[in-house]
């Protein structure tokens, strides 16, 4: 018995070596580009089709469009109506689904491989062929505005609504993507289907399967459905404006009833394509990214001010924000701002012990196998590859590019990519208990009702 025991957990043995399953890749004459993996572990297959224009395509008079023409394509397609859809997926035993995000709108499907030839010709149709009803919009319109509205009630949906629009202005990344009440309620069909036909071409899309199927068939079956879909003119991508940040200053919008604050504090961070992408995973995850994380650690397990706080790049095709984020008390509204800018700084001086950092790696290393386990995971990993033009061995080597991570990469880019002195500082809460603590910190302090209309000082 004395001989089995252990004092500690005995160390991990190496990684496994992984490899990406190889990718069939063909570009059509039309532009389409396909990109098909076998994964044969289950009887299942995923589809993607990418389209390369997402809400960043939207005006600030439309926002919201993007997303709305996203929500509309399984309202009828082909010679099908919405229902005659739903009911004939649901026979197949396939899910659909539709969605955009800042970089791309996608359609989805995810079934049975004896049954994927015929759930492909559905949604080739969703895609190529979509209704768009008039109808479907007002319905839709409906239900997006009660979103909206209680939204307004919703201090984290209202504090990240108005820290993009204070960051990035009226522009692309300034709006939500889902758009505002006024954005939303000017929609019309006409312009659904006008950035339908400008932006869901073949030129301007890419589509990808993974799972129990054979390359070579996928390939003829797209092409004989998509073969003759007509290419257009390329949509030009808008460029992001964000305002200039001359020193940190407090955003504040007043909630009488509240009992928390939630917190906002960042800036412009940098793209999905930024050399220093693996650098900036390890630095954030130490930082705010994990449950373990230092800015959670510090104000939830240390200070009991929250129930987690976190920081995160939103790295995509245009440098997105940089944020911390973090519920919590009013009373320690100024002690929570006050540790979030300690950390930020601490960051920046190397005080990184080599523990830390090789947990913080081996945990990132970890769990990367069980994001590229299934026919929908391999998918969804093509589709970022495809996005974001990443090199095609770069999931082979994603674990080691981690490891290689030092504590001077660390620095180096958390000096380059933070700066705690030109940050936003946006906090909804009880202003009247709040307001007089946070004027202790000295950065300008500037209240803003719910729409981020500044309001005159009292």
């Amino acid at each position: 018995m004395t001989d089995n025991f252990r004092a500690a957990a005995p160390p991990p043995g190496p990684p496994r070596p992984y490899h990406f399953p190889s990718v069939t890749r063909k570009t059509l004459a039309n532009g389409l580009e396909i990109l098909v993996a076998e994964n044969h572990s289950a009887p299942l297959v995923a589809a993607r089709a990418l389209i390369r224009s997402g809400a960043d395509r939207d005006t600030a008079e439309l926002a919201g469009l993007a997303s709305m023409t996203a929500e509309l394509l399984d309202e009828g397609a082909g010679d099908r109506h919405a229902i005659r859809i739903a009911e004939d997926l649901g026979l197949l035993g396939a899910s659909l689904g539709t969605g955009t995000d800042w970089d791309a709108s996608y359609v989805t499907v995810d079934v049975l491989s004896r049954t994927f030839e015929p759930t492909l010709k559905i949604f080739a149709d969703v895609v190529r062929r979509p209704m768009l009803p008039d109808s479907a919009l007002e319905r839709l319109r409906s239900e997006r505005l009660m979103d909206l509205l209680q939204q307004r009630e919703e201090p984290a949906a209202i504090a990240g609504k108005r820290f993009s629009n204070l960051l990035y202005g009226r522009g692309t990344y300034g709006n939500s993507v889902i758009g505002n009440p006024e954005s939303v309620s000017h929609l019309k069909i006409d312009d659904v289907r006008r950035f339908y036909s400008g932006n869901f071409i073949p030129n301007n899309t890419a589509m990808i399967v993974a799972g129990d199927v054979a390359a070579a068939n996928v390939v003829d079956a797209i092409g004989s459905l998509f073969g003759d879909w007509p290419r257009g003119p390329e949509p030009e991508r808008p460029r992001i404006t964000p305002e200039p940040i001359e020193k940190s200053r407090i955003y504040l919008i007043d909630r009488p009833n509240a009992v928390q604050s939630e917190i906002r504090v960042g800036h412009v961070g940098v793209p999905r394509s930024s050399e220093d992408y693996f650098p900036l995973t390890v630095m954030n995850a130490l930082l705010g990214g994990v449950f373990n994380s230092r800015i959670n650690l510090n104000l939830r397990e240390r200070h009991g001010y929250t129930y987690g706080a976190r920081s995160a790049f939103a790295f995509r095709r245009q440098a997105g924000p940089f944020v911390v984020s973090a519920p919590v008390r009013n009373e320690v509204t100024l002690e929570s701002v006050t540790e979030v800018f300690n950390e930020l700084r601490r960051i920046r001086t190397g005080d990184i012990e080599q523990r830390e950092l090789e947990d913080t790696k081996n945990y990132l290393a970890g769990v990367f196998p069980a994001t590229v386990q299934s026919s929908s995971d391999i998918a969804g990993r093509l589709l970022d590859m495809e996005l974001y033009d990443l090199p095609h061995d770069y999931f082979d080597h994603f674990r080691e590019n981690i490891a290689a991570v030092s504590a001077e990469d660390i620095a180096r880019v958390a000096n380059k990519y933070i700066d705690p002195e030109r940050a936003l500082i946006v906090i909804v809460g009880n202003a009247a208990q709040i307001r007089e603590p946070l004027g202790t910190l000295g950065f300008p302090i500037h209240d803003l009702d719910v729409d981020g209309n500044l309001l005159p000082v009292a």
